[in-house]
């Protein structure tokens, strides 16, 4: 990921399943609802940082939390290039 440069990525899912994201990058980057949610010159208190070499695993499905109302994530490298790895693991693929 290029820093301060947002990428929208859908992690709906259609059935339950495991939603993984890594930071396998050196540097930050933080995840939010909208575009706004993770540039730079917007970025206030809506959004959640990930660490360089931290992973979450999201247990999810349909109408189950966040993952299930919200299709897309905005993700951004906040001051280095880093690399996000996404993996959707369930039942409809």
């Amino acid at each position: 990921m290029v820093a301060d440069t947002p990428v929208g990525i859908d992690v709906g899912m259609m059935s339950p399943g495991k939603v993984i994201i890594q930071n396998s990058g050196a540097g930050d980057i933080i995840v939010g609802q909208d575009r706004s949610d993770v540039l730079a010159a917007t970025a206030g208190n809506a959004f959640l940082t990930i660490p360089a070499g931290v992973m979450l695993v999201f247990d999810c499905g349909p109408e189950i939390g966040f993952l299930g109302q919200r299709e897309m994530w905005w993700f951004c490298a906040v001051t280095l290039n880093s690399t996000l790895e996404v993996a959707i693991f369930s039942e409809s693929h």
